[in-house]
């Protein structure tokens, strides 16, 4: 079979766009995302192409020029984007160049638009061996895969069936023309040494390795569905769900656990179980030290031990048996400093992206002349009594919240409504007994809602 009857099947394979939408094919100028670019136009299939100015190197100008002029020449249109490749803290060189990189192509990308990248099977080889090296779980032995979700939009990679050797076959047998990324012989990059130092050593020695690594990691990739099966029917068997949420909740509850049952699951099956967690609520992959840190700091640590992990914008915390992931709220600025409130308009309290409104009641809830009156609103500083309209005596506010089942993590944030110096209601849960109306009459509670 011809290489682009191949590369049609290929494609068939991996995904259709429907009525106007197109493949976007991510083109650097090299001979690959070239080799990509051929093919689309030889299969006559409506593509346009995306080049992504890294500012790296000093020739990035004249790239842009030469895939400028090789689109114009397959009458293909072409976006320029120019991002910040920089390294980023944390990350290596090649890694900021290409979550920049990606950031920027999803960006790009609209409709029901898919992305097209042209690594093919030595790319993949590589890729597992530096995997390895790196002590990578299945998901990481598994490589790239063909076809993945990105975000609202799906990328592919139909080259993933074809040697270098064929690729590079293939562009001097159409008389192609293409850039040298000076980069690439830079073995200081872990890809390159593979590619230029070890891989000649390997193929040697055992002449189809590349194949046979893709096909590895194509297995690995076949283990990583069945792992994620399983870790699907223990998390659908360990969650809880939020039953009667107070309404005062001002972090907002991403996903609840019960820890007693994840106790009961093998400390292989719990961190496949976590890890799956964590990225089907977040869409986040998880560092091992972070699963880890979740099993030993929160689902085995002592009862009375309360701590929190914060991870990539959202924190970790136990409470009553329970596991929650929760989405860190930057409440400092509310905090500070009461609030004055005319309960005729609704508040929004700074900081919380909660907002605090009057609603009307009968038979229930404050007295109607407190509309009228300059309210404040403030936070618990420690040793408020209250006396709510449904029990018989007052108690300390610390107690009745513990009491109500509120977090811990709730209590200090929870908006408490003041009528000169008395406490006439905690937000979302109760009102004051001695300023509450009776049976029969109208009267309003604190409603809090989402901003």
């Amino acid at each position: 079979m011809s290489f682009l009857k191949r590369f049609q099947t290929s494609l068939d394979s991996l995904y259709k766009p429907t009525g106007k939408n197109r493949y976007v094919i991510a083109y650097s100028g090299g001979i690959d995302s070239l080799v990509l670019l051929h093919c689309f136009n030889q299969a006559n299939v409506a593509v346009r192409a995306v080049h992504v100015h890294h500012g790296l190197q000093a020739v990035a100008d004249d790239w842009v020029i030469h895939c400028q002029k090789t689109c114009e020449q397959l009458n293909i249109p072409l976006d320029v984007l120019y991002v910040d490749a920089k390294q980023k803290q944390g990350a290596s060189p090649e890694e900021s160049a290409r979550n920049a990189r990606y950031e920027s192509l999803q960006d790009n990308l609209s409709g029901g638009e898919c992305l097209v990248t042209a690594q093919h099977l030595n790319d993949q080889a590589e890729t597992l061996l530096l995997q390895l090296f790196r002590t990578a779980s299945s998901a990481g032995l598994s490589a790239m895969p063909a076809s993945r979700r990105f975000g609202d939009f799906v990328h592919i990679r139909p080259l993933l069936p074809f040697s270098r050797k064929e690729i590079e076959n293939y562009a001097k047998e159409n008389g192609l023309h293409w850039i040298e990324d000076p980069s690439n012989q830079d073995i200081a990059f872990d890809r390159n040494f593979i590619r230029k130092d070890i891989f000649p050593l390997l193929e040697n020695r055992w002449p189809g390795v590349a194949t046979q690594l893709s096909t590895v990691a194509s297995l690995q990739s076949n283990n990583l569905r069945v792992l994620e099966d399983m870790a699907a029917t223990d998390l659908a068997n360990v969650s809880v769900l939020k039953s009667n949420p107070s309404r005062a909740c001002i972090f907002e509850i991403m996903s609840m656990l019960s820890i007693e049952k994840l106790t009961q699951l093998s400390q292989s099956r719990l961190l496949n179980m976590l890890r799956y967690w964590v990225m089907l609520t977040l869409d986040i992959k998880p560092t091992r030290n972070l699963l880890e840190e979740i099993e030993k700091s929160l689902i085995y640590s002592q009862q009375d031990a309360n701590p929190d992990i914060v991870f990539s914008g959202y924190t970790f915390r136990k409470f009553q048996n329970n596991l929650f992931l929760l989405k860190n709220n930057n409440n400092k600025p509310a905090l500070q400093n009461d609030l004055d409130w005319n309960p005729a308009s609704p508040l929004t309290l700074p900081g919380l992206n909660v907002q605090l409104k009057a609603v009307m009641t009968n038979g229930k809830g404050l007295n109607k002349k407190l509309l009228e009156e300059p309210l404040k609103i403030s936070f618990r500083k420690g040793g408020e009594k209250f006396h709510p309209a449904e029990r018989r005596h007052s108690q300390s506010l610390k107690k009745l919240l513990q009491e109500e089942g509120v977090p811990p993590w709730e209590r200090d944030v929870i908006p408490l409504v003041y009528f000169k110096d008395e406490l006439i209601a905690v937000a979302g849960l109760w009102t004051s007994k001695s300023f509450s109306v009776g049976d029969g009459e109208s009267g309003w509670i604190v409603g809090v809602e989402g901003v």
